[in-house]
Protein backbone atom coordinates (compact mmCIF):
# COMPACT_ATOMS: atom_id res chain seq x y z
CA UNK A 1 0.00 0.00 0.00
CA UNK A 2 1.29 3.51 -0.86
CA UNK A 3 0.63 5.28 2.22
CA UNK A 4 2.28 3.54 4.85
CA UNK A 5 2.44 5.11 8.33
CA UNK A 6 6.11 6.27 8.18
CA UNK A 7 6.03 10.48 9.36
CA UNK A 8 9.04 10.11 6.09
CA UNK A 9 5.82 9.11 3.81
CA UNK A 10 3.94 12.50 5.02
CA UNK A 11 6.76 14.52 3.99
CA UNK A 12 7.44 12.96 0.94
CA UNK A 13 4.14 14.01 -0.25
CA UNK A 14 3.98 17.56 0.91
CA UNK A 15 7.07 18.18 -0.90
CA UNK A 16 5.70 16.55 -3.96
CA UNK A 17 2.79 18.83 -3.82
CA UNK A 18 4.59 21.79 -3.07
CA UNK A 19 5.98 21.35 -6.75
CA UNK A 20 3.05 21.85 -7.93
CA UNK A 21 3.60 26.03 -7.49
CA UNK A 22 2.75 28.92 -10.17
CA UNK A 23 5.88 30.39 -9.82
CA UNK A 24 9.00 27.39 -9.65
CA UNK A 25 11.85 30.70 -9.82
CA UNK A 26 10.34 31.98 -6.67
CA UNK A 27 10.55 30.27 -2.87
CA UNK A 28 7.20 29.53 -1.69
CA UNK A 29 3.88 27.96 -2.82
CA UNK A 30 1.74 29.60 -4.97
CA UNK A 31 -1.75 27.55 -5.96
CA UNK A 32 -4.64 29.62 -6.56
CA UNK A 33 -7.67 28.40 -6.92
CA UNK A 34 -8.67 27.23 -10.75
CA UNK A 35 -4.52 27.89 -11.67
CA UNK A 36 -2.40 25.34 -13.59
CA UNK A 37 -0.62 24.52 -10.38
CA UNK A 38 -4.13 24.02 -8.40
CA UNK A 39 -5.25 21.55 -11.55
CA UNK A 40 -1.76 19.82 -11.34
CA UNK A 41 -2.45 19.06 -7.34
CA UNK A 42 -6.04 17.82 -7.69
CA UNK A 43 -5.05 15.63 -10.20
CA UNK A 44 -1.96 14.35 -8.00
CA UNK A 45 -4.49 13.76 -4.85
CA UNK A 46 -6.71 12.07 -7.47
CA UNK A 47 -3.88 9.36 -8.01
CA UNK A 48 -2.72 9.22 -4.52
CA UNK A 49 -6.67 8.56 -3.42
CA UNK A 50 -6.34 6.09 -6.36
CA UNK A 51 -3.36 4.09 -5.04
CA UNK A 52 -5.36 4.22 -1.36
CA UNK A 53 -8.11 2.47 -2.70
CA UNK A 54 -10.56 5.12 -2.03
CA UNK A 55 -12.53 5.04 -4.84
CA UNK A 56 -11.83 9.07 -5.81
CA UNK A 57 -14.30 11.36 -7.68
CA UNK A 58 -14.83 14.98 -8.38
CA UNK A 59 -18.01 17.24 -7.64
CA UNK A 60 -18.63 20.33 -9.59
CA UNK A 61 -16.67 22.88 -7.71
CA UNK A 62 -13.48 20.75 -8.04
CA UNK A 63 -13.17 19.58 -4.72
CA UNK A 64 -11.57 16.01 -4.87
CA UNK A 65 -12.99 12.61 -2.37
CA UNK A 66 -12.04 9.35 -1.49
CA UNK A 67 -14.34 7.02 0.16
CA UNK A 68 -14.30 4.09 2.77
CA UNK A 69 -17.98 3.07 2.83
CA UNK A 70 -19.66 2.02 5.80
CA UNK A 71 -23.11 0.35 6.08
CA UNK A 72 -24.88 3.09 6.10
CA UNK A 73 -24.43 6.66 4.20
CA UNK A 74 -23.80 8.74 7.07
CA UNK A 75 -20.93 9.87 7.25
CA UNK A 76 -17.87 11.53 8.62
CA UNK A 77 -15.82 13.89 6.98
CA UNK A 78 -11.85 14.42 7.47
CA UNK A 79 -9.81 16.77 4.97
CA UNK A 80 -8.75 20.06 4.02
CA UNK A 81 -7.98 23.07 1.71
CA UNK A 82 -5.66 22.46 -1.48
CA UNK A 83 -4.91 25.81 -2.22
CA UNK A 84 -2.70 28.50 -0.67
CA UNK A 85 -2.07 32.35 -0.59
CA UNK A 86 0.70 33.71 -2.93
CA UNK A 87 4.40 32.72 -1.43
CA UNK A 88 3.12 30.58 1.34
CA UNK A 89 3.92 27.26 2.84
CA UNK A 90 3.97 23.36 2.40
CA UNK A 91 1.94 22.72 5.22
CA UNK A 92 -1.38 24.47 5.07
CA UNK A 93 -4.10 22.60 4.60
CA UNK A 94 -1.86 20.08 2.20
CA UNK A 95 -1.31 18.47 5.68
CA UNK A 96 -5.32 17.57 6.40
CA UNK A 97 -5.53 16.54 3.05
CA UNK A 98 -2.69 14.07 2.93
CA UNK A 99 -2.95 12.39 6.37
CA UNK A 100 -6.69 12.29 5.79
CA UNK A 101 -5.57 9.45 2.48
CA UNK A 102 -3.13 8.00 5.09
CA UNK A 103 -5.96 7.38 8.04
CA UNK A 104 -8.65 6.29 5.21
CA UNK A 105 -6.30 4.26 3.61
CA UNK A 106 -5.22 2.14 6.81
CA UNK A 107 -8.57 1.50 8.24
CA UNK A 108 -9.51 0.24 4.79
CA UNK A 109 -6.80 -1.92 4.27
CA UNK A 110 -8.09 -3.52 7.55
CA UNK A 111 -11.13 -4.28 5.47
CA UNK A 112 -13.18 -3.98 9.03
CA UNK A 113 -16.79 -3.23 8.90
CA UNK A 114 -18.11 0.15 10.25
CA UNK A 115 -21.56 1.53 10.90
CA UNK A 116 -20.68 5.12 9.52
CA UNK A 117 -18.56 5.69 6.32
CA UNK A 118 -15.82 7.47 6.48
CA UNK A 119 -14.62 10.56 3.48
CA UNK A 120 -11.77 12.68 3.23
CA UNK A 121 -11.91 15.43 0.90
CA UNK A 122 -9.13 17.94 -0.76
CA UNK A 123 -11.16 21.41 -0.72
CA UNK A 124 -10.75 23.21 -3.45
CA UNK A 125 -10.45 26.26 -2.00
CA UNK A 126 -10.44 28.13 1.25
CA UNK A 127 -7.77 31.06 1.18
CA UNK A 128 -9.56 33.73 -0.75
CA UNK A 129 -6.08 34.50 -2.66
CA UNK A 130 -7.88 34.55 -6.04
CA UNK A 131 -11.11 35.87 -5.80
CA UNK A 132 -12.95 37.86 -3.51
CA UNK A 133 -14.28 34.85 -1.72
CA UNK A 134 -13.60 32.27 0.74
CA UNK A 135 -14.20 28.74 1.85
CA UNK A 136 -15.69 28.04 -1.87
CA UNK A 137 -15.06 24.18 -1.50
CA UNK A 138 -16.88 23.90 2.18
CA UNK A 139 -19.67 26.01 1.07
CA UNK A 140 -20.46 24.37 -2.08
CA UNK A 141 -20.68 21.15 0.09
CA UNK A 142 -23.11 22.60 2.10
CA UNK A 143 -25.60 24.19 -0.29
CA UNK A 144 -23.96 27.33 0.51
CA UNK A 145 -23.36 28.95 -2.85
CA UNK A 146 -25.36 30.46 -5.63
CA UNK A 147 -24.86 31.11 -9.37
CA UNK A 148 -24.47 34.79 -8.63
CA UNK A 149 -20.87 33.97 -7.31
CA UNK A 150 -19.55 33.19 -11.00
CA UNK A 151 -19.23 36.74 -12.07
CA UNK A 152 -16.57 37.21 -9.31
CA UNK A 153 -13.30 38.38 -11.10
CA UNK A 154 -9.70 38.22 -10.00
CA UNK A 155 -7.13 41.10 -10.29
CA UNK A 156 -6.98 40.03 -14.14
CA UNK A 157 -10.62 39.94 -15.02
CA UNK A 158 -11.06 36.40 -15.06
CA UNK A 159 -14.56 35.74 -13.50
CA UNK A 160 -15.07 32.58 -11.39
CA UNK A 161 -17.11 31.33 -14.12
CA UNK A 162 -14.19 31.22 -16.51
CA UNK A 163 -12.11 30.49 -14.70
CA UNK A 164 -14.12 26.66 -13.90
CA UNK A 165 -14.52 26.19 -17.65
CA UNK A 166 -10.29 26.16 -17.86
CA UNK A 167 -10.06 23.03 -15.46
CA UNK A 168 -13.37 21.20 -17.51
CA UNK A 169 -15.95 22.25 -14.55
CA UNK A 170 -19.20 23.00 -15.30
CA UNK A 171 -20.52 26.21 -14.02
CA UNK A 172 -23.79 25.59 -13.66
CA UNK A 173 -23.89 22.47 -11.70
CA UNK A 174 -22.45 24.09 -8.75
CA UNK A 175 -25.36 24.18 -6.48
CA UNK A 176 -25.87 20.12 -6.58
CA UNK A 177 -26.02 18.85 -3.25
CA UNK A 178 -24.09 15.66 -2.05
CA UNK A 179 -25.43 12.65 -2.10
CA UNK A 180 -24.46 11.27 1.43
CA UNK A 181 -25.06 12.68 4.77
CA UNK A 182 -22.06 14.19 6.82
CA UNK A 183 -23.10 14.00 10.18
CA UNK A 184 -19.58 15.57 11.75
CA UNK A 185 -16.16 17.25 9.71
CA UNK A 186 -13.02 16.65 11.66
CA UNK A 187 -9.83 18.81 10.32
CA UNK A 188 -6.29 17.86 10.68
CA UNK A 189 -4.24 21.15 10.60
CA UNK A 190 -0.44 22.93 11.54
CA UNK A 191 -1.39 25.64 14.20
CA UNK A 192 0.38 28.33 12.69
CA UNK A 193 0.81 30.20 15.89
CA UNK A 194 3.27 29.35 18.96
CA UNK A 195 1.36 27.93 21.82
CA UNK A 196 2.00 23.86 21.56
CA UNK A 197 5.83 24.58 20.46
CA UNK A 198 6.57 26.79 23.59
CA UNK A 199 4.59 24.49 25.58
CA UNK A 200 5.88 21.52 24.23
CA UNK A 201 2.40 20.14 23.93
CA UNK A 202 2.15 17.85 20.29
CA UNK A 203 -1.77 18.09 20.31
CA UNK A 204 -4.21 20.78 20.24
CA UNK A 205 -7.88 20.13 20.31
CA UNK A 206 -9.29 23.74 19.16
CA UNK A 207 -12.30 25.16 21.46
CA UNK A 208 -13.36 28.30 19.72
CA UNK A 209 -12.65 29.29 16.32
CA UNK A 210 -12.48 33.26 16.20
CA UNK A 211 -15.14 35.29 14.35
CA UNK A 212 -14.13 37.51 11.66
CA UNK A 213 -14.60 40.61 9.24
CA UNK A 214 -12.59 41.93 6.92
CA UNK A 215 -13.21 45.52 5.41
CA UNK A 216 -11.91 47.62 2.31
CA UNK A 217 -11.65 51.00 3.63
CA UNK A 218 -11.24 54.16 0.93
CA UNK A 219 -10.06 57.36 1.90
CA UNK A 220 -10.59 60.06 -0.33
CA UNK A 221 -8.95 63.56 0.08
CA UNK A 222 -7.48 66.34 -2.28
CA UNK A 223 -4.22 65.70 -4.01
CA UNK A 224 -2.25 69.00 -3.85
CA UNK A 225 1.50 70.27 -5.01
CA UNK A 226 3.83 68.68 -2.12
CA UNK A 227 6.16 72.41 -1.88
CA UNK A 228 3.21 75.03 -2.37
CA UNK A 229 0.25 73.59 -0.23
CA UNK A 230 0.23 74.66 3.32
CA UNK A 231 0.21 71.62 5.70
CA UNK A 232 -3.35 73.48 7.75
CA UNK A 233 -4.63 73.45 3.99
CA UNK A 234 -4.37 69.74 3.05
CA UNK A 235 -6.68 67.16 2.85
CA UNK A 236 -3.80 64.33 3.13
CA UNK A 237 -5.40 61.20 2.65
CA UNK A 238 -2.20 59.02 3.54
CA UNK A 239 -1.48 60.93 6.65
CA UNK A 240 -5.58 60.69 7.63
CA UNK A 241 -4.59 56.80 6.82
CA UNK A 242 -1.93 56.24 8.85
CA UNK A 243 -3.42 57.50 11.98
CA UNK A 244 -6.14 54.83 11.16
CA UNK A 245 -3.49 51.74 10.97
CA UNK A 246 -2.31 52.86 14.42
CA UNK A 247 -5.82 53.20 15.47
CA UNK A 248 -6.23 49.62 14.51
CA UNK A 249 -2.71 48.34 15.81
CA UNK A 250 -3.39 50.21 19.06
CA UNK A 251 -7.05 48.42 19.67
CA UNK A 252 -5.85 45.40 19.05
CA UNK A 253 -3.34 45.63 21.59
CA UNK A 254 -5.98 46.63 23.83
CA UNK A 255 -7.71 43.53 23.71
CA UNK A 256 -4.95 41.07 22.29
CA UNK A 257 -6.12 37.86 24.31
CA UNK A 258 -9.16 37.64 23.07
CA UNK A 259 -9.12 39.64 19.82
CA UNK A 260 -6.42 40.63 17.07
CA UNK A 261 -7.14 43.33 14.39
CA UNK A 262 -5.20 43.94 10.94
CA UNK A 263 -4.09 46.09 8.57
CA UNK A 264 -2.47 44.01 5.73
CA UNK A 265 -3.15 46.02 2.10
CA UNK A 266 -2.64 49.75 1.68
CA UNK A 267 -2.30 51.68 -1.84
CA UNK A 268 -1.54 55.05 -2.29
CA UNK A 269 -3.19 55.70 -5.66
CA UNK A 270 -0.81 57.78 -8.16
CA UNK A 271 1.69 58.42 -5.50
CA UNK A 272 4.58 60.32 -6.39
CA UNK A 273 7.19 61.87 -4.38
CA UNK A 274 5.94 65.29 -5.27
CA UNK A 275 2.27 65.19 -4.44
CA UNK A 276 -0.02 65.27 -1.04
CA UNK A 277 -1.91 62.01 -1.34
CA UNK A 278 -5.77 62.33 -2.44
CA UNK A 279 -6.97 58.59 -2.23
CA UNK A 280 -5.45 55.62 0.04
CA UNK A 281 -7.44 52.12 0.16
CA UNK A 282 -6.58 49.85 2.59
CA UNK A 283 -7.53 46.81 4.36
CA UNK A 284 -8.95 45.83 7.86
CA UNK A 285 -8.87 42.18 9.31
CA UNK A 286 -10.67 41.66 12.60
CA UNK A 287 -11.28 38.74 14.76
CA UNK A 288 -12.38 38.42 18.50
CA UNK A 289 -13.06 35.35 20.26
CA UNK A 290 -16.61 36.40 20.83
CA UNK A 291 -19.10 37.71 18.24
CA UNK A 292 -20.20 40.64 20.60
CA UNK A 293 -16.70 41.73 20.92
CA UNK A 294 -16.15 41.76 17.40
CA UNK A 295 -19.30 43.61 17.03
CA UNK A 296 -17.97 46.27 19.87
CA UNK A 297 -14.42 46.79 18.55
CA UNK A 298 -15.76 47.07 15.27
CA UNK A 299 -18.39 50.31 16.19
CA UNK A 300 -15.23 51.50 17.88
CA UNK A 301 -13.19 51.10 15.25
CA UNK A 302 -15.53 52.83 12.59
CA UNK A 303 -15.72 55.58 15.37
CA UNK A 304 -11.97 56.36 15.64
CA UNK A 305 -12.38 56.79 11.75
CA UNK A 306 -14.87 58.72 11.33
CA UNK A 307 -12.92 61.07 14.01
CA UNK A 308 -9.64 60.98 11.69
CA UNK A 309 -11.84 61.37 8.39
CA UNK A 310 -13.48 65.00 10.16
CA UNK A 311 -10.43 65.92 11.42
CA UNK A 312 -8.11 65.43 8.20
CA UNK A 313 -10.87 66.82 6.14
CA UNK A 314 -11.27 63.19 4.23
CA UNK A 315 -14.18 61.03 3.53
CA UNK A 316 -14.41 57.67 4.14
CA UNK A 317 -16.14 54.38 2.78
CA UNK A 318 -16.47 51.30 4.07
CA UNK A 319 -17.11 48.13 2.61
CA UNK A 320 -17.62 44.87 4.80
CA UNK A 321 -17.08 42.34 2.49
CA UNK A 322 -16.81 39.14 4.57
CA UNK A 323 -17.86 38.04 7.78
CA UNK A 324 -17.72 34.61 9.73
CA UNK A 325 -18.87 34.35 13.10
CA UNK A 326 -16.88 32.87 16.10
CA UNK A 327 -17.71 28.85 16.03
CA UNK A 328 -17.26 26.49 18.81
CA UNK A 329 -16.47 23.25 18.27
CA UNK A 330 -18.17 19.86 19.01
CA UNK A 331 -17.65 19.20 22.60
CA UNK A 332 -18.33 15.21 22.10
CA UNK A 333 -15.81 15.25 19.15
CA UNK A 334 -13.66 17.39 21.30
CA UNK A 335 -13.47 14.71 24.03
CA UNK A 336 -12.80 12.22 21.80
CA UNK A 337 -10.19 13.77 20.21
CA UNK A 338 -8.31 13.87 23.65
CA UNK A 339 -9.40 10.31 24.05
CA UNK A 340 -7.27 9.39 21.56
CA UNK A 341 -4.05 10.64 21.89
CA UNK A 342 -3.90 9.28 25.57
CA UNK A 343 -4.15 6.08 23.70
CA UNK A 344 -0.84 7.18 22.18
CA UNK A 345 0.65 8.36 25.03
CA UNK A 346 -0.12 12.38 23.69
CA UNK A 347 -0.63 14.97 26.08
CA UNK A 348 -3.14 17.63 24.84
CA UNK A 349 -4.04 21.05 24.51
CA UNK A 350 -7.46 23.09 24.82
CA UNK A 351 -7.01 26.48 22.47
CA UNK A 352 -8.63 28.65 20.15
CA UNK A 353 -7.78 29.53 16.67
CA UNK A 354 -7.44 32.85 15.92
CA UNK A 355 -7.19 31.67 11.91
CA UNK A 356 -10.40 31.10 9.90
CA UNK A 357 -10.31 27.52 8.32
CA UNK A 358 -13.38 25.43 6.72
CA UNK A 359 -14.13 23.93 9.69
CA UNK A 360 -15.72 27.39 10.80
CA UNK A 361 -18.05 26.93 8.13
CA UNK A 362 -18.60 23.10 8.72
CA UNK A 363 -19.12 24.04 12.51
CA UNK A 364 -22.14 26.05 11.58
CA UNK A 365 -24.20 22.98 10.43
CA UNK A 366 -22.78 19.81 11.30
CA UNK A 367 -20.68 18.73 14.74
CA UNK A 368 -17.22 19.71 14.06
CA UNK A 369 -13.67 19.51 15.38
CA UNK A 370 -9.87 20.32 14.89
CA UNK A 371 -6.48 18.60 15.67
CA UNK A 372 -3.58 21.15 15.74
CA UNK A 373 0.00 19.72 15.61
CA UNK A 374 3.25 22.46 16.40
CA UNK A 375 4.29 24.77 13.82
CA UNK A 376 7.59 25.52 14.34
CA UNK A 377 8.30 29.46 15.56
CA UNK A 378 4.66 30.02 14.53
CA UNK A 379 5.00 30.49 10.89
CA UNK A 380 2.41 30.25 8.54
CA UNK A 381 1.71 31.56 5.17
CA UNK A 382 5.20 31.83 4.83
CA UNK A 383 7.91 29.93 3.05
CA UNK A 384 9.63 28.84 6.23
CA UNK A 385 6.28 27.18 7.40
CA UNK A 386 7.49 23.66 8.97
CA UNK A 387 6.15 21.07 11.48
CA UNK A 388 8.85 18.18 12.45
CA UNK A 389 8.23 14.53 11.31
CA UNK A 390 7.46 13.34 14.48
CA UNK A 391 4.50 15.82 15.64
CA UNK A 392 3.01 14.81 11.96
CA UNK A 393 2.82 11.45 12.53
CA UNK A 394 1.53 12.26 16.11
CA UNK A 395 -1.41 13.81 14.16
CA UNK A 396 -1.86 11.21 11.33
CA UNK A 397 -2.40 8.85 14.35
CA UNK A 398 -4.84 10.92 16.67
CA UNK A 399 -7.00 11.78 13.30
CA UNK A 400 -6.80 7.90 12.21
CA UNK A 401 -8.39 6.11 15.14
CA UNK A 402 -10.64 9.54 16.03
CA UNK A 403 -12.02 8.77 12.27
CA UNK A 404 -12.36 5.08 13.22
CA UNK A 405 -14.00 5.81 16.80
CA UNK A 406 -16.63 8.38 15.10
CA UNK A 407 -17.33 6.05 11.98
CA UNK A 408 -18.13 3.46 14.95
CA UNK A 409 -21.27 5.88 16.50
CA UNK A 410 -19.00 6.99 19.33
CA UNK A 411 -20.88 10.12 19.50
CA UNK A 412 -24.25 11.24 18.89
Amino acid sequence: MLFSETSRTIENYLWELSRCTEFYERHGVTRRLYTTAWQKAQSMIFDWMCEADLDPWIDAVGNVHGRVQGSSDQTILTGSHVDTVVDGGAYDGAYGIIAGIMALGEIKSRQISLPRSLEVVALCEEEGSRFPMTCWGSRALLGQVALENLSLQDADGVSVKEAMRSCGLDPHHIEWAPSCYYTGFIELHVEQALQLESLHCPIGVVDTIFGQERWNVSIVGESAHAGTSRLANRHDALVASSEMVLGTYRLAQQHEEKAIGTVGRLQVHNGTSNCVPGQVNFTVDLRAQSDLLREALASELRGLFKDCGRRYGVGIAIDQYSSANAVPMHLELQNLIQKSAKTHHLDTLLLDSRAGHDAQIFGTTIPTAMIFVPSHQGLSHHVNEFTNAEDLMNGEKVLRDVLERAANAMFS
